[in-house]
């Protein structure tokens, strides 16, 4: 398939369909990047609901927010002989949550409260300027190739609402996460948009939604009964997010927490820094077969409990081995100083290097390197003037954000690994996202923790847009690639945003 929509957008391949519209993999020829593009139904072409689709995407498009996809365009095009409406929208490779419970389960507390924060943060921006969603569910919340959620499909309920209801499958699909008000055809406010968020949360946090059955039996269930609580079911909570999620889906609407109440009391829950799991992104080429891979595993961070065991595993092995030197060196007397060799260096030099979290590959493979850095400890990797690794990987960091608001996207670029670019594919795609940054500064951090050549930088940062200013919370994963530190991987949370 090789279609032009707008003069600069190519139709790739159909990722997606629903009762109304498809929804398809295509590029930006102008920007050289994927794009997402929804296409209302030929059927509808040159009707009022046609209309309502395009003025509804005109409308998200005024919506930015780092957990808000990104509209970029609407109009008409000729499609499959006939005339369409179509949207144009930011492309993200990490499906929806929807496919995230379907393959991991439900989540954990920490998991749960990250992804509740990222989203009512971005609910909050919309409903400040005075949009409604009408249609929160986990099929609409997509994930980034970083594990970031952003909301989708602003407005697109209130464009169908003509004909959705004689359409029992979208029916349905409402149905399971609508208010009762909107089941009762009363008026839709935000707090209706906050009660689909708990029912969504519910889902994520269970495993089902809290309501099942026909459409009928759903919509009663919604106005009539309350819902069993997450932990009787088996639930992974603690009793504060269960409590929110059980206020968000309270029957009347003044007794709903606003979505900037929800963010709030989420960013209070400890342990809200680990990025959700999701397959890798897409490859390369946006042409690209698009499989489903068992999602990777989390880098090692601070807060993870996985590299607390690591690291533990390591300092046991230290005093071990260091011990087994000492009483070689005592029995052995001089025996070692005729053959030259030291008996710790020879001990440690043997150990099995430790394992590559990020999937890059290190500087070197010889085993000369694996030696030097198991035994230079925070030193491998640190800076020429015999700066501590920590300090040069935390350095990294602030180099590479340095220079994205200085413009020097080249620089940026170079700042991540070879592997993290391949992931990325060109520079002007991937550095188009600093093109409204004019400074950056530290809040808190960066601070680094060294492993053999990865490191884990953790902070939080403001930055200042041309539009707005952002507090964000970031983790980045590093590795220690041709002679420096390079960024392989990353997970950046907003945690508030004020516009000028």
């Amino acid at each position: 398939m090789s279609l032009l929509l707008g003069g600069r957008f190519v139709l790739e391949r159909q990722i997606g369909a629903g009762g109304m519209a498809r929804v398809f993999l295509g590029r930006d020829e102008v920007l050289e990047r994927p794009v997402a593009i929804k296409i209302l139904n030929p059927g509808h072409g040159g009707t009022d609901i046609s209309a309502r689709f395009r003025r509804e995407g005109r409308t998200a498009a005024r919506l930015s927010h780092p957990n808000i996809v990104q509209v970029y365009d609407a109009g008409q095009g000729e499609f499959e002989g006939r005339e369409v409406s179509y949207i144009v929208m930011e492309y993200l490779p990490g499906g929806d949550l929807k496919g995230v419970i379907d393959e991991k389960g439900p989540l954990p507390n920490a998991e749960l409260a990250q992804l509740g924060a990222a989203v009512s943060s971005g609910l909050a921006h919309a409903h400040e300027g005075g949009v409604i969603h009408r249609d929160i569910k986990p099929h609409n919340i997509l994930i980034d190739a970083y594990g970031r959620p952003k909301l989708s499909d602003f407005g697109i309920a209130r464009a169908l609402d003509a004909t959705q209801a004689t359409q029992t499958g979208s029916y349905l699909g409402t149905a399971l996460y609508s208010s009762p008000e909107q089941l009762q055809g009363e008026r839709v406010t935000p707090k209706s948009d906050v009660y689909s968020l708990g029912v969504a949360l519910y889902q994520a946090a269970v495993g089902q939604t809290p309501f099942t059955g026909t459409p009928i039996e759903v919509a009663s269930q919604h106005a009539s009964r309350m819902p069993t609580a997450p932990r009787v079911l088996g639930a992974d909570l603690g009793e504060g997010v269960e409590a929110l999620i059980l206020d968000c889906i309270q029957k009347d609407p003044d007794r709903r927490p606003t979505a900037e109440e929800v963010h709030k009391r989420l960013l209070n829950v400890p342990e809200t820094t680990r990025p959700i799991r999701v397959p890798p992104p897409v490859s390369e080429s946006p042409s690209a077969e698009r499989t489903r891979t068992a999602p990777p595993e989390d880098p090692p961070t601070a807060e993870s409990p996985a590299g607390a065991t690591r690291r533990r595993g390591r300092l046991r092995r230290g005093p071990i081995l260091l011990a087994a030197a000492a009483l070689l060196l005592v029995l052995l007397g001089g025996a070692f100083a005729m053959l030259g060799e030291n008996p710790l260096t020879a001990l440690i030099s043997r150990e099995a290097p430790q394992a590559n979290l990020t999937g890059d590959q290190p500087a070197s493979d010889s085993e000369e390197s694996t030696s030097e850095q198991a035994t230079s400890g925070d030193v491998a990797g640190g800076g020429s003037d015999g700066e501590p690794a920590s300090d040069a990987a935390a350095q990294a960091v602030r180099d590479y954000y340095e220079a994205a608001a200085n413009g020097d996207y080249e620089g940026a670029w170079n700042s991540l690994s070879a592997g993290y670019q391949r992931q990325q594919g060109s520079r002007e795609a991937y550095t188009s996202q600093f093109d409204t940054l004019e400074s950056i500064q530290w809040a808190e951090g960066p601070t680094a923790q060294v492993s053999g050549d990865t490191a884990t930088v953790t902070g939080v940062t403001t930055a200042r847009h041309t539009n707005r200013t952002e507090r964000n919370q970031g983790t980045w994963t590093l590795v220690y690639e041709g002679g420096g530190w390079k960024i392989s991987g990353q997970n950046v949370s907003n945690i508030s945003t004020e516009y000028a």
